[in-house]
């Protein structure tokens, strides 16, 4: 079974509970040992993933992966975050269900244009790391020389762009976020388990640092998933043709990767601190689910999903630029409606939000 067939398996898992998710992984990673080593027992419980039982014991075998450090690490990163945007998505859908029934100053809770913006930027965040993740799974099962780098990065912003979306999304369930109402309590539960990820998986913990000491690799490459597809002339054509709103955000990463480029070829990290070379691993990590996205978008294009609609593609790119210049400006109402409208229509059918159409579409290698 390949990394992208374990991810559909455990993707419903994940929805339910991200224990659960994670057990159903275990085919292919094996038990997760615990970050931070504990002196008793042979497994430990923590509030936080409760119900998942992590290994102390040392490196486990999977009944795909066999017990090779590398191998399985570049299993894990590439298959967790894939897979727990499942959580995301549950936590998605009850929120909508919360803020449409809801009453609040006349009308519902997704009335207040505050509540819209929260939602439509947590769902952009979704679907960036649908893109980016699903583009990571690909260059996993490939084998690709570079996938050790981009997987890395990839794991990073990932667990992040999850965790901050569930975040945004605990904003809109507000009291009923703590106080675990059903059937809200599983937003509460979601919140804190994906943010417990980055910090109890070490293979999570260290991605950044792993990835940092080469990403000159990984820019230097010409897959369509990787910084340099931004600078590609096909690229900027096709965003001016199909969707025009993209242009100046897209035309504004491209030249941070441009830049980004240029400074590695020069030996731009031989005399830069810890702290400056982890930066520019970021911000690799971000025009590498740019470039993710704005390819998704291409190849789903003609397509009713989601990744294929020009909007949702300039949402994504817009909630990026943001994260590259630090400063997050509100998106822009006609892309808030578009995004809300597309939640509304999958809480109501039950279908998932976020997941699947970049997955599908993403280019292989």
């Amino acid at each position: 079974m390949s990394i992208a067939e374990s991810v559909e398996h455990a993707r419903p898992a994940f929805q339910r509970d991200v224990s659960a998710g994670l057990d159903a992984l275990q085919p292919l990673i094996g038990r997760l040992a615990i970050g931070h080593p504990t002196p008793d027992g042979d497994h430990v419980v923590t509030s936080a993933l409760r119900n998942y039982r992590f290994d102390t014991t040392g490196p486990a075998a999977s009944d795909i992966i066999p017990v090779d450090g590398v191998a399985r690490t570049l299993a894990i990163r590439a298959a967790v975050p894939a897979a727990a945007l499942g959580a995301l998505d549950a936590a998605l859908r009850e929120s909508v269900h919360y803020s449409r029934s809801r009453q609040l100053y006349g009308g519902t809770v997704l009335d207040i244009p505050h509540a819209r913006s929260l939602l439509a930027a947590a769902l952009a965040d979704a679907l960036t790391a649908d893109a980016l993740s699903s583009a990571a799974v690909c260059l996993a099962d490939a084998h690709a020389p570079a996938a050790a780098v981009a997987v890395a990065l990839s794991a990073h912003l990932s667990c992040l762009l999850l965790a901050e979306a569930a975040q945004q999304v605990s904003v809109l369930a507000g009291s009923t976020f703590y106080a675990r109402i059903a059937p809200f309590e599983l937003i509460e539960q979601h919140v804190r388990d994906l943010a417990a990820l980055p910090t109890l998986v070490s293979e999570f913990a260290d991605a950044l640092p792993s990835a940092s000491v080469a990403v000159d690799i990984w820019c230097g490459d010409a897959r369509a998933t990787a910084p340099r597809a931004l600078l590609q002339p096909d690229v900027a054509a096709a965003i001016a043709s199909d969707a025009p709103g993209a242009v100046e955000v897209h035309a504004a990463l491209a030249e941070v990767a441009g830049e980004t480029l240029t400074r590695l070829a020069a030996g731009g990290r031989a005399d830069a601190d810890p702290h400056q070379t982890l930066e520019l691993a970021h911000r690799v990590a971000l025009l590498t689910a740019a470039a993710a996205v704005v390819d998704g978008w291409r190849q789903a294009r003609g397509s009713d999903a989601i990744a294929a609609d020009p909007l949702a593609m300039e949402a994504s790119l817009r909630r990026i630029r943001g994260r590259v210049g630090r400063r997050q400006p509100p998106l822009p109402t006609d892309l808030v409606a578009r995004l809300v409208a597309h939640a509304e229509a999958r809480a109501a059918s039950g279908e998932e939000m976020a997941i699947g159409p970049a997955r599908a579409t993403v280019t292989p290698l």
